[in-house]
């Protein structure tokens, strides 16, 4: 009796697949999910070019922000703008920061999307502690820029701000060293109350200080630091009691100086 089973059971045993049955099955599946997969690529892409399309989602808000004071901000908004018609999806953030920055009050700007239809653009502005010549100005990261406003008309709160600062000019694009000078230069001078407005180099680079009322410090171009350390010694004893009457100090002497008075520019006083 259990051999019969057996046998019968071994006849009713399904038959296993041959190998080309198994190839046929695994590129049957293949092709099923590359249908897929072409069908979920031509949808992504009809997604992708509807959200591409300008016409659905244009630019219609540039919020400039920051703190700024010169900086032009219709200017600002019209680089921007420049690329609104590309649409929401399509903007270069890069190049739109590049176009703003460009701008000469523009220090930094950084440029961002806003859902689903503006642009945000925050603007740090230059911050100038130095006038270079009558055309630019120095920023303390030793920035060089020179603002359209400086050549024409300056309204009055820019003139304000331009009057305040000291003055540096070198024929040559020594702005780095000249503000650097200057910082240390101030502190000396600063301590004896010597009221510094600028500094100038000549096609030599011999320097010249500038103080208020038009009184002039020759330094020359050899041992300047030297020579600007004597200057700030002998202000209180020497140039401040006759400060008002002061044209001229000259510095480049070994043992002195010489002064110029207002009252006899001719007449030089040395001191030894």
């Amino acid at each position: 009796m259990n051999s019969v089973q057996i046998k019968q059971t071994r006849e009713h045993a399904p038959a296993l697949p041959t190998s080309s049955e198994r190839v046929a099955t695994t590129l049957g599946r293949a092709l099923v999910v590359g249908m897929f997969a072409l069908v979920a690529l031509f949808i992504a892409h009809l997604a992708i070019e509807h959200f591409r399309n300008p016409g659905r989602f244009p630019i219609s808000s540039v919020v400039v922000e920051g703190v700024y004071q010169f900086a032009d901000k219709e200017e600002m908004r019209n680089r921007v703008l420049t690329q609104a018609s590309k649409g929401f999806f399509n903007l270069d953030i890069e190049s739109i920061q590049r176009n703003v920055e460009e701008l000469p009050w523009v220090e930094n700007a950084y440029v961002r999307r806003v859902w689903p239809e503006s642009i945000t653009v925050h603007v740090e502005e230059h911050q100038p502690i130095a006038r270079w010549g009558d055309k630019s100005l120095v920023t303390a990261g030793f920035k060089l820029f020179s603002p359209p406003q400086l050549s024409g008309n300056t309204e009055p709160e820019l003139q304000a701000l331009v009057d305040s600062l000291p003055v540096l000019y070198s024929p040559e694009r020594r702005h780095v060293a000249l503000l650097k000078l200057l910082n240390e230069t101030r502190t000396m001078l600063d301590a004896v109350e010597a009221p510094l407005e600028g500094m100038v180099e000549d096609d030599r680079r011999s320097l010249t200080l500038y103080l208020k009322n038009d009184v002039k410090v020759v330094i020359g171009h050899r041992e300047v630091q030297k020579r600007i350390k004597n200057f700030s010694e002998i202000f209180r004893p020497y140039i401040a009691p006759v400060y008002d009457d002061v044209a001229t100090v000259d510095m480049r002497y070994t043992n002195g100086f010489a002064m110029a008075r207002k009252s006899a520019v001719s007449e030089n006083l040395r001191v030894q």
